[in-house]
């Protein structure tokens, strides 16, 4: 956030307004895996249902994302895996893991190139850019386990649920190449890279609640926070005619991973265990835009098989 601020305030004193895009290539390419991130904390396994001494509960969770911050696409599918044992009939316990392999493309475009993170940029910058094939694949995986507080009744299960996540995310490749279109140096020509990689311990607190609302069919409000610790790096390499700086040789680091609100409304068949999560599917995309600006369009598509949610029309 706080490189975005300074791009704004140079580009104000020097009077040089970014065209094409309110942002900077360094903000737009931290929130596309950023957004990605949250895709996949929006499609993280669930119990299925009232926790039971000794029953395990399985869960196979299947999802698709994609993010679009302008002129950056982050796109691909993640599958997750969960299964939750009951302790007591109040308490049990939830194991997870998750895996999703993502493809960074786009057309394209104009924005601001303001590495100010970086020592001894040989250019004259602030300056407006093309930013041309966007390229990278982004890998997010991890594993997981929570406490899983049942205080349910007859009819309905409600559940509180807190844990943590050991998780990595690595964006390989992440490269634009750029032309100069403004400034001294206007039509110089080079490479930026943000490829990065970083390990996060993360814990979250969650709640849902789940009731039938027929014999065949439940529903599952639910909400989580999931908060990705410490923040991670993403590097900067650049380069131009007789140049290559990186970060963290050459700078700082922008800070990546943001805290992360799930918001999710899950219909499920109770004969068959399949569930969407239509709340989610339709709350992520009106609301990504606002926890990271530059976001034009977010979607994910989130649908899941529960092993035991026949359990809840039998209560």
């Amino acid at each position: 956030m706080h490189v975005t601020v300074s791009c704004v305030l140079v580009l104000v004193l020097s009077g040089r307004p970014a065209a094409g895009s309110e942002h900077d290539i360094h903000f737009l390419s931290e929130h596309a895996p950023e957004s990605a991130m949250d895709a996949h904390y929006q499609s993280l396994p669930w119990p299925g249902a009232r926790v039971e001494p000794g029953a395990w509960q399985p869960s196979v969770d299947f999802s698709t994302a994609s993010t679009r911050t302008e002129f950056i696409d982050i796109d691909g599918p993640m599958i997750a895996i969960a299964a939750t044992r009951g302790v007591t009939s109040a308490t049990g316990y939830e194991v997870l893991g998750f895996y999703s392999d993502m493809d960074v493309s786009g057309s394209g475009g104009r924005s601001a190139l303001d590495p100010s993170f970086l020592r001894g940029v040989p250019l004259d910058v602030p300056a407006e850019a093309d930013f041309t094939d966007p390229r990278g694949t982004f890998r997010h995986f991890g594993v997981g386990a929570a406490h899983v507080r049942e205080r349910g009744r007859a009819g309905h299960s409600a559940q509180f649920i807190w844990g943590g996540l050991l998780e990595r995310a690595e964006i390989r490749d992440y490269q634009f190449d750029y032309r100069l279109v403004s400034g001294a140096d206007a039509g110089t020509t080079g490479l930026l890279d943000h490829s990065s990689s970083a390990t996060f311990v993360s814990p979250f607190v969650g709640w849902q609640q789940t009731r039938a609302f027929s014999p065949r069919w439940s529903w599952s409000p639910r909400a989580m926070l999931v908060y990705p610790l410490p923040p991670g790096d993403l590097d900067t390499r650049l380069t131009g005619p007789g140049f290559e700086l990186a970060t963290p040789a050459d700078g700082d680091p922008i800070p990546l991973g943001d805290p992360f609100v799930v918001l999710g409304l899950a219909v499920a068949h109770l004969p068959s265990g399949f569930e969407v999560d239509i709340g989610g599917n339709v709350l992520f995309r009106a609301t990504e835009h606002m926890s990271h600006a530059g976001v034009e369009d977010a979607f994910v598509v989130h649908f899941a098989w529960r092993g035991t949610r026949a359990q809840h029309g039998a209560d």
